[in-house]
C-alpha cells in the first residue's frame, strides 16, 4: 500500500475516466463487461491529475458518508480521510485509491483478487455488504465472487458485536451455505454470513446494520423492524405482494395499520431515503393544506391557480366543446364528470384533478410534490412528454417527474377495462414484458387472478373517450369481441385485443387507442418542447384540409397536433421532433 501523500500512478483518477476504455483491457463477466485494473504504466498517466489527501467525517458504520467516492461509486463510510483530485474536484476513499491489482483479502483469503472496474451490464453485490457495484470491484474468478475495496481490505471482521440487533457477539461464518438469514428471510449464498455461538441466529453481513426505523414511498407512515410478525394472520409484502413468512425479521408500520415488508423490499435504494429514523422527530404529511380554499357555494381557490376563483359544475357532459377544452392537470378534454371552472379566465380542472394531494408517496426514496412549473417534463413511469401537472422530488433529485394519472397509481389498482384487481409491482433486478404493447419495464400492475401485464404506459391510458363522429363514449378494452377479426373504424386495419382498443358497445365499431388519443395525448396545441440540441418546437393544431407530411416518418399526419421546429418542417410525434437538429 502506498503512504498518504503518494497515491499510486495506476489510479490518478483515470480510472473513473472515460478515456481509461481505450487503456485498460476489458473482462467479461457473464452479462457484465469490467476493465481489467493493472499496475501498467499508459501514455500521459503519470502527469495528468494529481491527487491530495483531505479529511473526511468520521461516520460510524453502516452510516451514509459526508463525500461521494468516484472510484466504488457510492457514499459508504471508509476511513476517516479521502483524497481529493484537484484537476475534476472528485473524492475518492483512501481504500480505493490505494487498492492494489492483486490482493489478499482476509475475508477469502485462499485465492487472490483481481481489482476490476465496472463498464456495462448487469450490476453484481458485493459478498460482504450485499450493495450494488457501479465502480471498481475485487473478483475472484474461481469462487465466483465481488468485494468492493471497502470491504475487502477490512482486517478486523471475525467478530461483530452489535447489541441493537442482537445480544450476543456474532462470528464470521466463511462457508458458503444455503442458510436462512434471520433478518432478510434470504439464503443468497452471494453475500457472507455471521452466526450467533450461543443461540439459533444466523445474519448476513449486510443485515446486521440495517436501519431500526424507516419510512418508505409506499406507505404513509413509518416502519419498524420487527425480528418476526404476529401469527394467525396471513401477511403480504407491500412493496412485492409475496406472501410473507413470519418467522423471519421484516417491516412493518409503527401505527394500526396492518402493513407490513419484506426486509430486502424496505430497503430498496428507490423506495427508501437511506436515513434511519430512530430517535428522530416524525413530521406527518397531515399537516400539509389541502390543494385548495374552500369559499363556499361550490366556489374555490386552487393553489395552482390561485390568483383567480373557481367554480363548481357538476355532470359537465355536453356543456363544452371537448376538443377545444381541456383539464390543466391532466390534459384530457372534458367529457363528462364534475368539473371545476375558473371564472375570469379558461381553467378547467377535472374534479378529481383538483382534489389531487399535495404530497405523493409512490415508488421513489423521497416525497413528491405537485408542481406545474415547466412547459413540459417527461414521466418516469410511461415515458411520456407532458405539459400538465406532475410530481417531482421533494428533495431535488434531477428531473423527476410523474404525470398526475401515474402518480394516482394506488398498491391496488380496480381497472375497469380488466376483469380482475391488479397490484403495483416494482422490479429491480428484471424486468417484465407489458402484454398489451410489450414494452419491458420495472414497474408494471399485475393481475391478481392470471398471468396479465400491463406496463404504466397502457394502465394510464384513460377508460372512456370521445370520438367526434359517435355519438356514444367509446371504452377501453382488452377482451376479445368477435369471433372473426375487428377492424379499427379510422385507418381500416385489424385491432388486436391483446394490445387493447376502444369500442362502442351500441355502434360495436372499435378503434386503434394510438388512432384516437394520438401519440402524445399529454401535450397540447400552444405549448412548447425544446429538442435535445436546445432548438425550440412548437405545439400547434393539425386543422388544415390537407394533412401535412410528417419530416421524419413522411407519412400523412394523422393527429390533431403536430409539432413545428425552427426550420418550419412539421413532425406527427414528440419522439421524432425531439431528436431532429
Amino acid at each position: 500500500m502506498s503512504s498518504m501523500d503518494n497515491p499510486p500512478p495506476s489510479f490518478i483518477c483515470l480510472v473513473v475516466n472515460e478515456k481509461a476504455v481505450q487503456w485498460f483491457p476489458k473482462k467479461t463477466i457473464g452479462e457484465t463487461t469490467y476493465l481489467i485494473i493493472s499496475d501498467v504504466q499508459y501514455e500521459d498517466t503519470l502527469n495528468s491529475h494529481h491527487l491530495r489527501s483531505v479529511l473526511g467525517c468520521n461516520n460510524k458504520e453502516g452510516e451514509r458518508s459526508d463525500h461521494y467516492c468516484w472510484a466504488c461509486r457510492s457514499y459508504k463510510t471508509g476511513t476517516t480521510y479521502f483524497y481529493y483530485c484537484n484537476e475534476c474536484y472528485n473524492y475518492y476513499h483512501k481504500e480505493c485509491v490505494e487498492s492494489p491489482p492483486i490482493f489478499i483479502s482476509s475475508y477469502h483469503p485462499k485465492y487472490p483478487l483481481q481489482l476490476l472496474k465496472y463498464d456495462r451490464g448487469i450490476r453484481r453485490e458485493c459478498l460482504c455488504c450485499g450493495l450494488e457495484i457501479y465502480g471498481l470491484v475485487y473478483h475472484s474468478s474461481i469462487s465466483d465472487l465481488f468485494m468492493d475495496p471497502l470491504c475487502a481490505s477490512k482486517q478486523e471482521f471475525s467478530t461483530i458485536h452489535n447489541p441493537e440487533r442482537h445480544e450476543h457477539t456474532l462470528h464470521y461464518f466463511p462457508r458458503k451455505a444455503p442458510i436462512t438469514c434471520d433478518v432478510c428471510a434470504s439464503d443468497d449464498t452471494k453475500n457472507c454470513f455471521y452466526s450467533c455461538l450461543q443461540c439459533d441466529f444466523i445474519v448476513h453481513g449486510r443485515c446486521i446494520n440495517l436501519p431500526h426505523v424507516i419510512r418508505i414511498s409506499c406507505h404513509s407512515h413509518r416502519l419498524s423492524f420487527t425480528s418476526s410478525l404476529p401469527f394467525g394472520n396471513s401477511w403480504f409484502c407491500g412493496v412485492c405482494s409475496q406472501k410473507m413468512d413470519e418467522n423471519y425479521g421484516s417491516y412493518s408500520c409503527t401505527k394500526s395499520c396492518a402493513y407490513a415488508v419484506h426486509t430486502n423490499c424496505a430497503t430498496l435504494l428507490d423506495i427508501w431515503a437511506g436515513k434511519e429514523l430512530k430517535d428522530q422527530p416524525e413530521l406527518e404529511d397531515d399537516n400539509i393544506k389541502p390543494s385548495f380554499e374552500e369559499m363556499g357555494d361550490g366556489i374555490i381557490r386552487h393553489f395552482r391557480h390561485a390568483h383567480h376563483r373557481m367554480k363548481f359544475i357538476e355532470d359537465i357532459e355536453g356543456v363544452f366543446d371537448a376538443k377545444q377544452q381541456h383539464c390543466q392537470a391532466c390534459i384530457f378534454p372534458l367529457y363528462d364528470g364534475n368539473v371545476y371552472t375558473c371564472m375570469e379566465c379558461d381553467f378547467f380542472l377535472h374534479g378529481t384533478c383538483a382534489n389531487l394531494p399535495r404530497i405523493k408517496r409512490i415508488e421513489h426514496r423521497h416525497r413528491l410534490i405537485l408542481v406545474k412549473g415547466r412547459s413540459y417534463f417527461c414521466c418516469r413511469f410511461c415515458d411520456r412528454y407532458s405539459c400538465g401537472f406532475g410530481y417531482t422530488c421533494g428533495e431535488g433529485c434531477f428531473n423527476y417527474y410523474l404525470d398526475v394519472r401515474c402518480a394516482s397509481l394506488s398498491q391496488l389498482v380496480d381497472h375497469p377495462s380488466h376483469p380482475h384487481p391488479f397490484f403495483l409491482f416494482y422490479q429491480r433486478k428484471s424486468f417484465q414484458k407489458c402484454s398489451a404493447c410489450e414494452r419491458t419495464e420495472s414497474i408494471s400492475l399485475n393481475c391478481i387472478e392470471r398471468d396479465f401485464v400491463l406496463c404504466c404506459r397502457c394502465a394510464s391510458l384513460p377508460y372512456k373517450v370521445k370520438y367526434e363522429h359517435d355519438e356514444h363514449m367509446l371504452t377501453l378494452s382488452y377482451e376479445k369481441i368477435a369471433s372473426g377479426p375487428c377492424w379499427c373504424q379510422m385507418c381500416e386495419e385489424t385491432t388486436d385485443p391483446k394490445k387493447g382498443y376502444y369500442t362502442c358497445s351500441e355502434c360495436r365499431v372499435t378503434f386503434h387507442t394510438e388512432c384516437v388519443l394520438g401519440n402524445d395525448i399529454y401535450l397540447k396545441e400552444g405549448n412548447e418542447l425544446y429538442t435535445y440540441y436546445g432548438r425550440k418546437v412548437e405545439i400547434i393544431p393539425n386543422n388544415r384540409l390537407s394533412r401535412p407530411i410528417c419530416h421524419g416518418c413522411r407519412k400523412r399526419c394523422q393527429y390533431n397536433i403536430v409539432f413545428k421546429n425552427y426550420l418550419g418542417n412539421i413532425f406527427c410525434s414528440s419522439l421524432e421532433v425531439i431528436y431532429s437538429r
